[in-house]
């Protein structure tokens, strides 16, 4: 997508020899811990040095048998509690800003509960190269792109994260400036749907859109959470309104570069579940050293001179941390989002004194309110997609299809992925496009509901 929306020159590339990439903390016991690059450095970390007795029966207990179970479950049943508390849950923290003890392995890391169910021991199946998650889809589009892009191993091989120049909205600035330009896409902003009607003989979906007048289409792919898609169905489907998701306050704070430095260049660093966050730290999830970890986004009489960086507080925690706060209410509808706000940089510039030892003032500070931002999947989550997947392709026979954050992967990785595979299957459903593709995989006959992949994972 980079590539075909011509953004390479602006494309911001952290290899994998940076401090950005090598470097990685963990904020336990009163200091940060640089988490190992190596087996050598493992076994004398003092984080991880004591649980390897534990960790090591990993090698000959057996399998569990489930079909699913949480990441706390998991993990303290095969590498100890120890695992869980200091490690694994910040982790979770940094990806889901969740708890550990309520997300499902399976749906989350994936790669654990395979290697488990096909070795028997996680260690064992790393060493012997397994844990591969790959769908036939997955498989077809990598061998697609390798094909037109033979240099993106190299890339990916060097890199370990990227950006843009001007930050990720390039992609979807671009994207949109594309896609208005093909002369082929009408987007309609601020355009609230309020039902979706299906007329299966005629095969066509009626769209209410509040203040004007309906449209009659031949399918529809929802991108909206699953909360707001279960209030426009005629039918009920409990699997949509499962899962919760979690509300995750982000501050961004410049420093002076002349009064406030890293202690030691990095990433960030997180909290763990064992710090116990909402506590001891206020719901902080962790700090991103963004001068660091994307460091040629400063351009101009700013480069070298400031100190970015971005605290992510509350998540699974949200409601606990602001409703032990007098005068701000846990809802922010019922709150003033100015009280919020004021709460998070406090918490923000606080954590970066005690954890940092920066006592400097920052000269900026923005704090944004993410509500409902990171859908949680819940244990039972891929099993609740499948059944999904079997409602909606007898109920709408192809009408309606799903994708976005709320099923298959929160990641932007994750959505740009699986937003494509259903694209390219609608497409060729419609029979405006007959090349061989992963959308082939889905069937001509078939219907398409995006939730394909579930039975693979």
């Amino acid at each position: 997508m980079v590539k075909a929306l011509n953004l390479d020159q602006t494309l911001e590339p952290v290899l994998k020899t940076s401090p950005a990439a090598k470097n990685r903390f963990i904020y336990s016991r009163n200091k940060l811990h640089m988490l190992p690059s190596s087996i050598g450095s493992a076994l004398t970390h003092p984080l991880i040095a004591p649980k390897i007795p534990r960790a090591g029966l990993d090698l000959i207990k057996s399998a569990s048998g489930q079909s699913d179970e949480s990441i706390e479950s998991f993990i303290t049943r095969r590498f100890g509690k120890g695992m869980s508390d200091d490690l694994i849950s910040a982790m979770v923290h940094g990806i889901y800003a969740g708890d550990a003890s309520k997300l499902s392995v399976r749906s989350t890391f994936g790669m654990l509960y395979h290697l488990e169910k096909d070795y028997g021991s996680v260690v064992l199946g790393m060493l012997m190269g397994g844990g591969t998650v790959e769908t036939p889809w997955d498989t077809v589009l990598k061998e697609k792109i390798v094909a037109k892009m033979p240099d993106l191993k190299d890339f990916v091989d060097k890199t370990s994260i990227y950006s843009f120049k001007d930050g990720l909205e390039e992609l979807s600035r671009a994207l949109e400036r594309d896609l208005v330009a093909s002369g082929r896409v009408d987007i309609r902003k601020a355009s609230i749907v309020e039902k979706l009607d299906f007329d299966q003989q005629g095969r066509t979906v009626n769209v209410s859109i509040k203040g004007q007048d309906p449209l009659q289409v031949d399918s529809v792919v929802s991108a909206l959470p699953p909360q707001v898609l279960y209030s426009l169905l005629p039918n009920s489907y409990p699997e949509l309104i499962q899962n919760p998701s979690v509300t995750v306050a982000v501050v961004n704070l410049v420093y002076n570069g002349d009064q406030a430095r890293l202690p030691s260049p990095g990433f960030g660093y997180l909290i763990p579940r064992s710090e116990n966050s909402a506590v001891n730290h206020k719901g902080l999830l962790g700090i991103v050293f963004d001068s660091c970890s994307i460091p040629d986004q400063d351009q101009g009489a700013s480069r070298d001179h400031t100190l970015k960086l971005t605290a992510m507080i509350g998540g699974h925690m949200f409601e606990q941390i602001v409703g032990n706060h007098d005068g701000v209410d846990a809802n922010p509808e019922s709150s003033s989002i100015k009280e919020q706000e004021l709460l998070f940089e406090q918490i923000a510039v606080d954590a970066v004194k005690k954890h940092l030892k920066i006592e400097a003032i920052p000269d900026i500070v923005k704090v944004h309110i993410h509500n409902q931002c990171i859908p949680q999947y819940l244990v039972g989550h891929l099993q609740r997609m499948q059944t999904l997947d079997q409602s909606l392709r007898a109920d709408y026979d192809g009408l309606l299809a799903v994708t976005g954050a709320g099923y298959l992967g929160v990641s932007v990785n994750d959505c740009i992925k699986n937003a494509r595979e259903v694209a390219e299957a609608v497409v060729s459903k419609m029979g405006e496009e007959e090349e061989n593709g992963e959308a082939q995989l889905v069937g001509k006959q078939d219907a398409v509901t995006g939730l394909e992949r579930s039975w693979f994972l």
